[in-house]
């Protein structure tokens, strides 16, 4: 389940990646997961269904309700460290929106969170496959959206 250095790196295996197309990283992020669980969709698909061009972007709701539709369980809540760590060990990647937007500027991203370790998270965000992020840092862009998490389960 776990690969990557040593024993305090934490990764889950195997977690598809989708390089995101113009702001469909609402569509990817539910790809990844979904295609994880078995279920076999592309970002282009889910995008039909709730991808909204005049939001730029893929509702929150949407986010939860997709997979759900599609026979999982899915919650979206206030997450913590502790929590995406926990569920990181239990086999369980995490959709996490953060916001990347400068001052009053907001540019929300979601992105697929699979491992971590004491001082980073390891997710794919955006182009970028299993991508390293100091966790200060991904903290900071996480608080602006109320730390919103979404977990999707069989």
């Amino acid at each position: 389940m776990y690969i990557k250095g040593s024993e305090p790196f934490r990764i889950i295996r195997h977690v598809p990646f989708y390089p995101l197309e113009d702001f469909q990283c609402g569509p990817a992020s539910l790809a990844s997961v979904l295609n994880f669980w078995g279920i076999p969709v592309t970002p282009e698909e889910i995008a039909i269904d709730i991808y909204s061009p005049s939001a730029r972007g893929t509702l929150n709701l949407d986010m939860q309700l997709y997979p759900e539709k599609k026979g999982m369980k899915a919650t979206q809540y206030q997450g913590s460290i502790e929590d995406i760590r926990n569920k990181i060990d239990s086999g369980y990647p995490i959709i996490a929106l953060v916001d990347l937007g400068l001052l009053i500027y907001q540019q929300n991203h979601f992105m697929v969170i699979m491992g971590y370790d004491e001082n980073s998270i390891i997710a794919h965000s955006g182009k970028e496959r299993s991508k390293t992020i100091a966790l200060k840092k991904f903290i900071k862009t996480w608080e602006k959206t109320n730390f919103w998490t979404l977990w999707i389960r069989p």
